[in-house]
């Protein structure tokens, strides 16, 4: 069971994150133990958030499965590109294909050529797939709801705040080191069609 502690500054931290994070420290001294403790927190909290999703209890749902039934089901007549479903869940187009086959499959789902452009697929949810989202829709905001109860609206937003900030960073220097790698090597610019 996970040891929970307070410090002398009022913040909670976990004890084994902690000591991992001296670990990596008595490994690295040039580095903050609160950089490693920061990832090693997020990462358990992302796993902690993945577990027991009320669409893992259906027989077949997974997570991902049920993602693309939400968003084709919000999109605007209820379909889309199978590119922007790639880019609206950040994977990649295999995973998108293996997921919309078994979709496909389960009649929840069907695959509609683009009659101006051959490359261009859509995806479009069928009335099954409309049923399971409408089904499951109320167990996963109830669920939510129950896994964020323990912090304040502040809180909330703060954690909002510092992880779009996490984000921010992480992206503008991916940006950056494209831009340097394009510079340094003009054939790495990327095609868009």
């Amino acid at each position: 069971m996970a040891q929970f502690v307070v410090g002398e500054d009022g913040f909670v931290s976990e004890a084994a994150a902690t000591e991992q994070a001296q670990w990596y420290v008595s490994k690295c001294p040039d580095v903050e133990s609160v950089d490693f403790e920061a990832h090693i927190m997020l990462t358990r909290a992302y796993a902690a958030l993945k577990i027991d999703a009320p669409f893992e209890r259906r027989g077949g749902l997974t997570k991902a499965r049920y993602n693309v039934l939400r968003l084709l089901y919000s999109a605007k007549d209820s379909r889309m590109l199978m590119t922007e479903l790639v880019h609206s869940m950040n994977v990649s187009p295999t995973t998108i294909t293996k997921l919309v086959d078994g979709l496909e499959e389960d009649d929840s789902v069907r695959r509609v050529g683009n009659i101006r452009d051959k490359r261009k697929i859509w995806v479009e949810l069928m009335p099954k797939g409309r049923e399971v989202v409408e089904d499951t829709f109320p167990e996963v905001v109830r669920h939510i709801g129950s896994l964020w109860m323990g912090l304040s609206p502040q809180e909330k937003k703060v954690l909002i705040h510092l992880l779009s900030k996490l984000r921010y960073g992480i992206l503008t220097d991916a940006a950056h080191e494209h831009v340097e790698s394009v510079a340094r090597d003009p054939m790495m610019m990327p095609v868009f069609s």
